[in-house]
């Protein structure tokens, strides 16, 4: 680039034919670079290490490039190894937890057990070349590391699996469950399974069971909010001995909710993602009354168009005494079961300058 192309370039305002060398030079320059990047390790994913770590590797990288004694130098080496080996925290046996990225008007949720993760829906898509995948998902699972068992879309509206191709080309061992009908064009990047009420699995100790869209739903052919996979996740808790629940319920309406009140579907929960994200379509009386649940998250995006979660829901969570929070103002937020009664927002643990904070 600069012995050939950039002198190429400048030249080229003086005689024109030279713009088509360093053109010439440049694909080369790709094909050369396409060649490399077919070497076994070419690229390495790696965790990001805790800040200590961090410190201790960039002074490695400085006594290593010191003009001192190889026997000085390399005493670098031991502090390169804990950015190198870094492995996350994960949840213990039996315990599960979950991470609602913030990637605005959608769903996005990462859930983790001690040696597995889901990923419940993927956001949305802002744009031709630009989506929640590829600008927060992708970025966020490398930065943690993870092997990803189960992409679960819940239905097939845009600000749930806008950023789907970007996750599942990221992660190709992914399964991928979803209500999405068989000629959609994700069906071409994954078979999808049908997420149908009854499905049920076990990850170290932690139950996920399916409660809804119902076998026949796929026949009656009901709008995509309809059709919203709602997951159940259970553990046990280490004090005494009941569950920690998280309900995730996409844009599940009120004739869905009603239905799964009336089948006596197992709903009390310790978490809930809002249905339909706050929406008046949604979150019912007789739901909450079901559900109970200790957290309730909104994932929205700040002024949204659609007003989500919508100020009559909001009044309708504070007269069943449900503590309520949304995305705007808590950021990435963060829920364990070993914690059922805590949620941590980024926004107020991680404060930048550069923040605007809401009123409540």
């Amino acid at each position: 680039v600069t012995l050939l192309v950039t002198p190429l370039a400048m030249l080229g305002a003086v005689w024109a034919p030279l713009w088509d060398a360093a053109g010439w030079v440049l694909q080369c320059l790709g094909i050369y670079l396409q060649w490399l990047a077919t070497w076994p390790f070419a690229a390495i994913s790696m965790a990001a290490p805790a800040l200590w770590a961090g410190v201790a590797a960039v002074a490695a990288g400085v006594l290593l490039a010191l003009r001192l004694p190889w026997g000085i130098r390399l005493l670098g080496v031991p502090l390169l190894l804990p950015a190198l080996l870094w492995q996350p925290p994960r949840p213990n046996t039996g315990q599960f937890e979950l991470l609602a990225a913030d990637i605005g008007q959608g769903n996005a949720v990462i859930v983790r057990t001690a040696s597995h993760t889901l990923v419940y829906d993927t956001g949305p898509r802002f744009g031709r070349d630009s989506d929640a995948g590829n600008r927060v998902l992708v970025p966020l699972l490398r930065a943690t590391d993870e092997k990803v068992d189960i992409v679960m879309l819940s239905h097939r509206d845009a600000d749930h699996i806008g950023g789907a191709p970007a996750v599942l080309s990221m992660q190709p061992q992914a399964g991928l469950i979803s209500s999405i009908e068989d000629g959609h064009e994700l069906q071409a990047l994954r078979k999808s399974t049908r997420c149908v009420a009854g499905q049920q699995w076990e990850w170290d100790g932690v139950r996920f069971e399916v409660l809804q869209p119902q076998a026949a739903d796929y026949e009656a052919k009901l709008k995509s909010n309809g059709m919203s996979c709602v997951l159940r996740i259970a553990a046990a808790r280490q004090a005494d001995g009941g569950e920690a629940v998280a309900l995730l319920a996409g844009d599940t309406e009120e004739p869905q909710e009603q239905r799964l009140v009336q089948q006596g579907a197992r709903l009390k929960a310790d978490f809930l993602l809002v249905p339909h994200h706050g929406s008046k379509t949604s979150s019912s009386d007789a739901f909450l009354n079901a559900v109970k649940p200790r957290i309730s998250l909104a994932q929205a995006g700040y002024r949204n168009r659609f007003n989500h979660p919508a100020p009559q829901v909001v009044q309708r969570y504070r007269e069943h005494g449900l503590e309520l929070q949304d995305s705007p103002h808590c950021g990435a937020a963060k829920w364990s079961s070993t914690q059922p009664e805590q949620l941590r927002c980024n926004r107020a643990e991680a404060q930048r300058y550069w923040h605007h904070f809401l009123p409540e």
